[in-house]
Order: C-alpha cells, then sequence, then structure tokens
C-alpha cells in the first residue's frame, strides 16, 4: 500500500512539475502495485513468477475490471510514448487521469485507501 501511495504522489507531482517523461512510468507503477494488493487479497500473487507476473497481472486486471481495460491501455500508451518519445503534456494529462480512475475502482472494489 506505502508503494502505491508513494508513486502516485510522485506521478502527480511530476505532472505538476512538468517533469511529463516520467509520469507515465510512475503512473503505471502506481496501478501495478494496487493490482497487486487487490489480487493479494484474493490469494493471488503474480510477482511469484516474475518473466510473466506482468501479462497475467494485467489480463486478471482487465478480467476483473472489463471496463477499466481502455484506461490501463493508456496507460501502457502513455508509458512507452512519454518514456522514449519525449514530452508532451497533454500525454501525461491522460496518464494521470487514468492512474486516477483505476485507482478509485481499486479503491472501491477492495476497500483500501490509496489516498
Amino acid at each position: 500500500m506505502r508503494a502505491v501511495r508513494e508513486k502516485r504522489r510522485a506521478a502527480l507531482d511530476e505532472f505538476e512539475k512538468g517533469r511529463f517523461m516520467v509520469v507515465g512510468d510512475l503512473a503505471i507503477k502506481a496501478v501495478e502495485q494496487a493490482v497487486e494488493v487487490l489480487a493479494a487479497l484474493k490469494d493471488r500473487h503474480f510477482h511469484l513468477r516474475p518473466r510473466s507476473a506482468h501479462s497475467e497481472r494485467m489480463r486478471w486486471f482487465k478480467e476483473k475490471f472489463p471496463r477499466l481495460s481502455r484506461d490501463v491501455d493508456e496507460l501502457w500508451g502513455a508509458y512507452g510514448a512519454l518514456e522514449y518519445e519525449g514530452i508532451d503534456g497533454d500525454r501525461a494529462k491522460k496518464a494521470v487521469e487514468a492512474m486516477e480512475r483505476v485507482l478509485i475502482e481499486i479503491e472501491r472494489k477492495a476497500r483500501v485507501r490509496f489516498r
């Protein structure tokens, strides 16, 4: 839970400071940590198999939250675009908004607080 909070705060802080290249990375990491929290509550532990953890985590999440699939895809797209293609404030804003929607829904579903 601490990792989610810190990465979320860092993503928001970097966005506010205009350091857009790192926003996608921090946002996707915050969401992945939140998915791990939710999965652990259901006795799922993706990190036990590091080679397949990411794909299994995202597949599981999209099955449980099909409505948020687009947001997760937006985060991964922003991660690549911001990390490798340079600075884009609009894309960083979309990443932060997608991160917030996903985290709010996980908070609601798991009855946890990341803020």
